[in-house]
């Protein structure tokens, strides 16, 4: 019998990603190799099919998932034994695909999804699960207390469903508790939020994006101790995973700056 979702609106975008990298095992060259997500995928009561369009939201996906393992991968060659906290962690196997035998890692996320987290995955010596809102003060003593720095945090497809000011709540928790550490997370511009019910998946779902920003470097103003590191778009890639794209998006891209702007992700130190 496959397992039933009952999910809250916004978590219940997690299945999107997952349902990105399942497909994903369907390339040549997969942009992220996770098996275990189609192991999921195929165990779940839930109507992926509405997604049979969505190639722009499962392509983008992936490369998401990429930049930030890559991040994720040079912070722990530089700090093996560091502290990995994945904040709304959703359905997500980057343990799984970056384990080195030392990071220490705590996936992150709502009740209802670690209720579901909790039939797929198992908790280990360095691998627990936290059931809580990121706007809960309460994990943030739980990690601290049971690891040490190094730490990063992630944020992958979360931060725009929060409103400006619980992201800015959000920023001030991490740099006034996880001093010297380093933030990766996605972001999209306010033409994102404004043309939504076009996205092509978001608008199978009951979902909505909230928070947006102009210029991802405008967080530093927020506080001289939000300090970025790196930003990405898709216009950054490689020209092979580029083509995954259409050719229109591929020419939205490259010569249209307003468009190429509406999706990034960074990188950012809080000093």
């Amino acid at each position: 019998m496959k397992t039933q979702i009952n999910l809250g609106t916004i978590q219940e975008t997690l299945l999107i990603p997952l349902l990105a990298r399942a497909k994903e095992l369907e390339q040549a060259e997969p942009i992220v190799t996770d098996p275990k997500s189609l192991e999921i995928i195929q165990k779940l009561d839930y109507d992926f099919e509405k997604f049979s369009t969505s190639n722009n939201s499962l392509v983008g996906s992936c490369l998401r998932g990429m930049i930030i393992d890559n991040w994720v991968s040079n912070f722990l060659q530089e700090h093996p034994q560091g502290t990995v906290i994945e904040i709304g962690a959703g359905l997500n196997t980057r343990f799984e695909r970056l384990d080195n035998g030392k990071v220490r890692w705590f996936d992150l996320d709502l009740p209802d999804v670690i209720y579901l987290r909790q039939k797929f995955f198992a908790e280990t010596s360095r691998r627990q699960f936290i059931s809580a809102s990121v706007l809960d003060n309460d994990w943030i003593q739980r990690v601290k207390k049971t690891s040490n720095s190094p730490y990063m945090l992630l944020a992958e497809g979360v931060l725009m469903y929060l409103s400006e000011q619980q992201v800015k709540q959000l920023f001030d928790m991490l740099i006034g508790n996880f001093y010297g550490s380093q933030f990766a997370f996605d972001s999209i511009s306010p033409l994102m939020v404004k043309n939504q019910q076009r996205h092509d998946s978001i608008k199978h779902m009951s979902a909505n994006f909230d928070w947006s920003i102009s210029d991802i470097s405008e967080i530093q103003n927020w506080n001289s101790g939000y300090q970025m590191i790196e930003m990405v778009t898709f216009a950054n890639l490689e020209a092979k995973f580029l083509r995954r794209f259409s050719l229109i998006n591929r020419l939205l891209f490259k010569y249209v700056p307003l468009l190429r702007n509406t999706y990034r992700l960074a990188l950012f130190q809080l000093t």
